[in-house]
C-alpha cells in the first residue's frame, strides 16, 4: 500500500505554509532552462538543499522528495513557455490500493 501523504491536496496545504520553497524552485528551474532543454526536478531540489545549507548556516531546511513531482507540475502549469522541461509521469488516481 502506498502512503497518502503526497496527495495534491496535501501539497496545496504544504505550499500555503511554505511559498518560499516554490519561489526558490522556480528561480533555479528558470536559471537551468536558459541552458538546458530539459532537466531533473530532483537535481533542483538537491541544489536548493545545498544553497540553503551554505547561505543559511543556522537553517534546518528540510524538504521531502515526495513533493518533487508536485513542484515540477506546478512549475510546468504556471510557466507554459517551459513545457517539457521536466518529464513527468501520469499520477495514479489514488494513493490507496483497493483489494478486489
Amino acid at each position: 500500500m502506498l502512503n497518502g501523504t503526497w496527495t495534491k491536496e496535501n501539497f496545496e496545504k504544504h505550499h500555503q505554509k511554505h511559498p518560499e520553497i516554490y519561489e526558490m524552485f522556480c528561480g533555479f528551474a528558470k536559471e537551468m532552462a536558459r541552458v538546458k532543454e530539459y532537466y531533473s526536478a530532483k537535481a533542483i531540489f538537491h541544489r536548493m538543499r545545498w544553497e540553503t545549507a551554505i547561505r543559511e548556516k543556522e537553517s534546518d531546511f528540510k524538504i521531502s522528495d515526495g513533493w518533487i513531482s508536485h513542484y515540477a507540475r506546478k512549475f510546468l502549469e504556471e510557466h507554459p513557455e517551459h513545457t517539457g522541461f521536466f518529464r513527468t509521469r501520469t499520477p495514479k488516481e489514488s494513493y490507496l490500493e483497493v483489494d478486489k
